[in-house]
């Protein structure tokens, strides 16, 4: 049997994970001094609502190298195999973790980098539980996901860069400036490298940079899936997929707060839009 083990930033639900049998390991918040393990101890909505009214930062923090090898010894059975799937590394040192301790355990076992997050991620662990049912080879397996893998876009529309500077991931001086002009990013992660990849000022420049996105999916048929993930408010990933309904009944979307990690780094009124 080959089992699929991924993080919780990956976007599945319960269903999902159930009907593919997969083990998801979580990351922890801390709020407070209070730490947390994603969808255990505490549950999106209730981080959303805790990160717009607290007043210390949060802080996030990738499963330890004892949780991967625990995770992999109680799957490893004689005879399974293990394709481990997660967050870019660009975001997050768990697929280092992950890799560290597959390295303590006598299993076959396969880490893989997704270069993604949120519904790509879970787009990349479905489609492991697709190949998983006509494949046993991991490396077979790993070659068609990295395939895969190429085809999935992710585009976050940031709203403001106070999380990011928080985060680590700006500095001050670019926080304070995007404050002042109100600066709007489209951030995206081709090939797993997280980048900017158009900026605005204000809302309207924020809607145009959407419009090109919804246009795109809505023109190019081959697309199939969407995902929707917000940080806080829905109204902008609800008017997107009553948008993409109305033009493109075909496609399957989901659309759902996303988790505290990317919550964290994102901000209040942050949303992506994922597709393959």
């Amino acid at each position: 049997m080959i089992h699929i083990v991924t993080d919780s930033t990956a976007q599945l639900t319960s269903e999902e994970i159930k009907a593919h049998q997969i083990t998801v390991v979580p990351l922890t918040v801390t709020l407070e001094g209070q730490h947390y393990r994603d969808r255990i101890d505490i549950s999106r909505d209730e981080f959303s609502r805790r990160l717009k009214e607290d007043q210390e930062f949060p802080k996030t923090s990738q499963p330890s190298m004892g949780q991967f090898i625990e995770t992999y010894r109680r799957l490893a059975n004689p005879g399974d195999q293990i394709i481990s799937i997660h967050i870019g590394s660009v975001l997050s040192g768990t697929v280092q973790t992950a890799q560290m301790a597959a390295k303590q355990v006598s299993a076959p076992i396969e880490v893989v980098d997704s270069g993604l997050t949120d519904r790509g991620l879970g787009f990349a662990v479905l489609k492991a539980a697709e190949l998983i049912k006509t494949q046993s080879d991991l490396k077979t397996i790993v070659a068609a996901l990295t395939a895969y893998l190429a085809k999935i876009t992710l585009t976050c529309f940031v709203n403001s860069l106070d999380y990011l500077v928080k985060g680590g991931r700006a500095n001050r001086a670019v926080g304070f400036v995007s404050t002042l002009i109100k600066l709007k990013l489209e951030l995206g992660m081709p090939a797993g490298k997280l980048k900017v990849i158009h900026k605005a000022r204000g809302e309207k420049g924020m809607q145009k940079m959407v419009t090109q996105v919804v246009n795109q999916i809505i023109n190019d048929h081959q697309i199939t899936r969407v995902g929707l993930s917000y940080v806080d408010s829905h109204v902008d990933t609800d008017r997107i997929a009553a948008e993409l309904k109305q033009a493109r009944p075909d496609l399957e979307i989901m659309n759902e707060l996303t988790s505290p990690t990317i919550m964290t780094h994102v901000g209040p009124k942050g949303f992506a839009v994922i597709f393959v």
